[in-house]
Order: C-alpha cells, then structure tokens, then sequence
C-alpha cells in the first residue's frame, strides 16, 4: 500500500504541470496575479505544490515560506524556485499543523489546496492561529456545485477522483467553512474554471480576513 501511495505521488507531481497547463493558459494563470498582487508582508503558502504561484508573488512580500508536504512534490519545488532565483523557504509542513507560533503571518495563501487536505476545518482553524489580527487569506479553491445534477455526478465520481487526483474532493463547501472557522469575507468572486469537467469546474477565489482581536474594556 505505501508502495501504490508512493508511486501516485510521484507520478502526479510529474504529470501536475502538464495536466493544468490548459486550465492555466486559459484563466488561472490571471487569477494567480490577480489575487496574489495582494500578498505583502510575512507570508505563507499552504499546499505549495510546483510552485506555480511563485512567479506572481508582489514586490511588498517580506517573506516568503512555502510549505509542501509531498516529497515529490517538494522536489519539484525546489528546482522551480532555483529556476527562477526567487528567494524563499521551503518546508514539509502538513496545513494542519505547521510549527510555527501564533499571530507569525501577515498573508497566508491556500490555492487548489483545501480541497485535498485532510481535514478543511483542521486547517482553516491553523491558518487562522497562525494570522496576525486583521491578516488575510488569500484563497481560490474548486467547491461544491450548486447544481443538483452536477452535485449527483459529484457525489458519484469523488471516491475515484479522490484517489486519481491526490486527495481531492469534489464536495467541499470552502466558502461555508471559511466562515464557520471565523474568518470574514473581503472579496469573494465566483467563475467557472475553463477547460475542465463540470463536476470540477465551479471555483471561488477572494480574501479572508482574520477579525482584530477585541479589546476588553
């Protein structure tokens, strides 16, 4: 089983480029430098997966730390931003649990990520502990559908997508999770991603912020 684990890793962190390299051309290439022309100060990005995000990173971002935890994943990484002589840290991190205090980060970024992990609200939850009061996430993340065909197909398809597609799941309502773990809605823009599958293609994208902390008088 670790065997079957360990060669789906690494046969998807080969392939990732490849396969999302329509749907980047076509619309998520605009939304990556849309949303992360926003990103300033300390910064973390969960799920960093190849680094596709690296290029668009603002000139405002103080630091920048990469957490992936698939070793392959990693690797690709890795020689991504020695490829573009970025300058960042890179860690194995899983979102759930990143070891790092609380109130460490001005900016948090989950792209295509929250889908996969293995707990959303596990991970929501870090990501606000780790967000200086009034700090953002900046988020875009496939959801739910909202069409009850769509969603048959999705409740159907989502076992064998999940272990085609890294963990993925097809089901998830990011939108009501970020909120339920406390977070407030800034900007939230919905579209559908081009070139891909209905039952995959409903997207939001936006920033979250973590509230001030309240002052006791």
């Amino acid at each position: 089983m670790r065997y079957l684990k360990t060669m789906r890793s690494a046969f998807i962190a080969a392939s990732y480029n490849l396969i999302m390299n329509g749907t980047e051309r076509r619309c998520l290439s605009h939304w990556r430098r849309e949303l992360l022309a926003n990103a300033h100060g300390d910064v973390l990005e969960i799920g960093a997966g190849t680094g596709l995000n690296v290029p668009y990173y603002a000139t405002t971002t103080k630091q920048l730390t990469l957490s992936e935890p698939d070793q392959h994943m990693r690797k690709k990484l890795s020689l991504n931003i020695k490829k573009q002589n970025h300058s960042a840290r890179i860690t194995a991190w899983p979102a759930e649990q990143i070891s790092m205090p609380d109130n460490s980060y001005d900016t948090i970024v989950s792209t295509l990520v929250l889908c996969s992990v293995a707990c959303q609200m596990s991970s929501l939850k870090e990501i606000k502990r780790l967000l200086k009061p009034g700090g953002q996430l900046i988020f875009m993340e496939h959801v739910i559908s909202n069409k009850p065909s769509v969603l048959r197909w999705q409740k159907l398809l989502e076992p064998t997508w999940s272990l085609c597609a890294g963990d993925c799941r097809l089901t998830r309502d990011t939108k009501n999770a970020i909120e339920a773990a406390g977070f407030q809605l800034e900007s939230l823009t919905e579209a559908p991603m081009r070139g891909t599958p209905a039952f995959v293609s409903r997207t939001i994208r936006g920033i979250a912020r973590k509230p001030l902390a309240t002052i006791e008088l």
